[in-house]
């Protein structure tokens, strides 16, 4: 469940406004999870609400501040790494902190401590249940009556076996086609890349470029973990000083790299517009522009003859080389761990209730 900054929530039968969200992932796991800022309508105090999909669960905290641990025990702990923000929050994309949560005998209240660079936060709370949070759709933001509760829960169940039946077969679908796109990733992924340009190739195929918030490593192991390790090859440059990650999906043809301007640009395209057009990446280095194609004609091209034979590919004549083979490139290598991963269907929260600083 996603909101919004600005929406108004009901959150166990308190009125409470959206301020703030920060998207975090877990770098010991790779789980991802939403922190939402709320202002409590009644008597303006700050919460902090975070959604765990693993469990369809809830959790609402506070900042506090060093409480004692007795009678807790410790259920997760890991490295935390902002991925996204947006609204009123006090972190940036790339800040990392150590995560530490504990639950009580009961499983229902919980603290959370975080080690940040500036110092270390605790948090109290609580699980809520999936019905103790619900969006307000009232102009002026006031709580739902009993009775448009009722008609809306009644609702709701005529309709979950079809929601139901929806959901499991598109996510059916989606495993069965290996996962989101590259492409999708990074056009639905807005706090860390910002669209750049489009290069028109043959056959009125596009690559599109996007400039990434993350330095270069830490921008091929978020694609990589975007498309749950979903790749048929990955591979960096060990070559004229150039560290370019090619990456290739089953559909797609990736370049992560460094431009001119010393940016950190991610091309995204089609295997077609890959086979027909052999054009250098937008604003790439010399080395760059020839691991793009060497890449690509080693690993990807004799494949996609079969696919797109009719079209006139550059390729045919092509004489600049090729490149070894590293079986041990860290990249290929991580991506596979992301896919066993995704396979053996992780259910870690990966730090669920962490108060954003």
């Amino acid at each position: 469940m996603e909101y919004a900054v600005g929406n108004v929530l009901r959150v166990d039968g308190d009125i409470c406004q959206v301020i703030g969200r920060i998207q975090y992932r877990n770098l010991d796991d790779n789980c991802r999870w939403d922190e939402y800022r709320l202002r409590q309508k009644s008597s303006g105090r700050e919460l902090w609400l975070s959604y765990d999909d693993a469990y369809n669960e809830y959790s609402l905290s506070w900042v506090t501040g060093k409480v004692s641990k007795e009678g807790y025990h410790e259920v997760d702990r890991g490295t935390e790494e902002v991925l996204g923000v947006w609204g009123k929050v006090d972190v940036e994309v790339g800040d990392r902190a150590a995560f530490y949560e504990y639950e009580d005998s009961t499983e229902e209240k919980i603290i959370s401590v975080e080690v940040w660079d500036d110092g270390e936060e605790t948090s109290c709370g609580y699980y809520l249940d999936w019905d103790e949070v619900s969006l307000c759709r009232e102009p002026d933001g006031s709580a739902a009556t009993a009775s448009s509760e009722a008609a809306i829960t009644k609702l709701v169940s005529l309709f979950v076996g079809m929601i139901a039946f929806i959901v499991i077969g598109a996510v059916f679908l989606t495993k069965l086609s290996g996962g989101k796109d590259i492409a999708d990733y990074l056009k639905e992924n807005t706090a860390a890349y910002t669209y750049v340009t489009s290069i028109t190739g043959n056959n009125k195929e596009k690559a599109d470029v996007y400039r990434s918030a993350y330095d270069l490593d830490t921008t091929v192991r978020d694609i990589l973990d975007g498309i749950e390790g979903q790749t048929e090859d990955v591979q960096q440059n060990t070559e004229d000083g150039d560290n370019s990650v090619g990456i290739l999906t089953e559909k797609e043809y990736c370049l992560v790299y460094e431009s001119e301007e010393n940016e950190i640009l991610v091309q995204i395209c089609t295997r077609k517009y890959a086979y027909t057009t052999d054009s250098t990446p937008y604003h790439a280095r010399t080395h760059t522009g020839h691991y793009f194609r060497r890449y690509y004609y080693t690993r990807g091209y004799a494949g996609d003859m079969g696919s797109f034979g009719n079209y006139t590919s550059p390729y045919s004549s092509f004489d600049d080389g090729t490149i070894d083979d590293i079986s041990s490139d860290p990249y290929n290598t991580y991506s596979s761990s992301v896919r066993q991963s995704s396979i053996n269907n992780r259910t870690s929260s990966g730090g669920g209730i962490s108060s954003g600083k």
